[in-house]
């Protein structure tokens, strides 16, 4: 009895710590709900190459600071070597040998870790900007091609009505069966736009879903942040810090392409008599050995990696002001792409406004016999350019703030 309940409490114990860990699991794994553009960017960044290989940079940079600690470099070689005969051992010698470090070079080495700590850190924060401009580019030209498709389906209906109505018109004759030739032809165009638009449609979807997934059924705008300093730019740092990592990394080179020197201590224990049958042998003699030895020239493929790593921080650091200087136009170049598009909006909005009531006026002249059908249809096709173009002005003026975001270093 008592090992039954043993065994029972045993199985209730396991069972609890499986289905706590199986929650864990897929707490962990449980997909973010996408409903805005912060949400869209962070499974792209989950999904990103950089944040795969962020835990493998930390690692080596912890590696690289463990390597810088110790007056020695790498580990040392322990030597034994032994002298016999058949008689018995006459010689032994136990020696443990390591590369001297110069001095500074172990916090040159220390110093290049932590950069390379840096640097991975503000890597991915690059890298989640970057992503984030992907998202954005994305996310409205969806919107774009869903308004553009929800404009031209409004469209057909309203050309599938006006075809049937001049249909029973004509059939009542009391309309030309021109009108209904131009109405058909009307309804046929506006049903190869829609089937244009839902094409368009289709790769935006597929071009989002790449980065992100199922796209959500809205898309919400985004507010415009504040002018911000190019030197906080998250892109900037990141080529700051490659610069700072290539010339730590050039600067801990320099040091494996001087001379190279190894210190030895050993032990050596030797004994006489061994082997002649007149003499007993001796007891075991012991000795220290200490010794340097010093390469006879440097190792010239040390001293060209050194001199290319220091090749590589010129260039890091020439990249980054050129990225400073690019930052600075990209940033004027959005904020007048942000006004452009408030204009454009504005202008939308005035001649669709101006066009709705210019068909209204035709369509009332046309029930009173004033304006024929071929003027009306015009004046509705006018009005329809005018109501995609409203609705392409919109999305743009939000797409403008995205850039405008995205030029001044802020996420979602």
């Amino acid at each position: 009895m008592y090992h039954t309940s043993l065994r029972a409490a045993a199985i209730l114990v396991m069972a609890v710590m499986s289905a706590s860990t199986m929650a864990d699991a897929q707490e962990a794994a449980a997909p973010i709900a996408v409903r805005t553009l912060h949400d869209a960017v962070e499974v792209a960044v989950q999904q990103s190459s950089e944040a795969a290989s962020l835990p493998a940079l930390r690692a080596q940079a912890e590696a690289l600071r463990r390597s810088g600690r110790g007056p020695f470099v790498g580990p040392p070689v322990l030597s034994v070597d032994l002298l016999t005969r058949s008689q018995g051992i006459i010689e032994e010698e136990t020696s443990v040998s390591a590369g001297i470090r110069w001095p500074g070079e172990g916090k040159a080495i220390r110093s290049y870790a932590g950069r390379a700590g840096d640097s991975a850190q503000s890597g991915i924060e690059a890298a989640r900007l970057r992503i984030a401009g992907d998202v954005r580019d994305a996310w409205w030209s969806l919107a774009a091609a869903r308004a553009a498709v929800a404009v031209d389906r409004d469209q057909v209906g309203i050309a599938a009505t006006t075809a049937s109505q001049v249909a029973r018109l004509v059939g009542a004759g009391e309309q030309a069966r021109r009108d209904l030739l131009l109405a058909q032809a009307e309804a046929s165009a506006a049903e190869s736009r829609l089937s244009q638009a839902q094409a368009e449609l289709a790769r935006a979807e597929a071009a989002y879903a790449a980065l992100a997934g199922p796209p959500p059924a809205e898309l919400p705008p985004e507010s415009q942040a504040n002018v911000t300093d190019p030197e906080n730019s998250p892109a900037l740092r990141a080529a700051l810090d490659r610069a700072a990592l290539a010339d730590a990394r050039a600067t801990s080179l320099t040091y494996g392409a001087r001379l190279r020197l190894e210190g030895t201590v050993g032990i050596r224990r030797e004994r006489g008599g061994v082997g002649d049958s007149t003499l007993s042998p001796e007891p075991f003699r012991n000795a220290l050995l200490l010794g340097v030895r010093v390469p006879l020239g440097r190792n010239q493929s040390a001293v060209a990696d050194a001199a290319s790593a220091r090749s590589t921080a010129l260039g890091a650091g020439a990249e980054a002001n050129r990225l400073r200087i690019r930052l600075v136009a990209e940033q004027r170049a959005a904020q007048a792409r942000l006004d452009a598009a408030e204009r454009s909006l504005e202008q939308a909005q005035a001649r669709r406004a101006a066009l709705a009531e210019a068909l209204a006026l035709t369509e009332r002249g046309r029930t009173e016999g004033e304006i024929g059908f071929i003027e009306a249809l015009r004046a509705r096709q006018t009005l329809s350019e005018a109501e995609r173009d409203l609705a392409a002005a919109r999305v743009a003026r939000f797409a403008a703030i995205s850039s405008f975001n995205q030029a001044m270093g802020v996420l979602p």
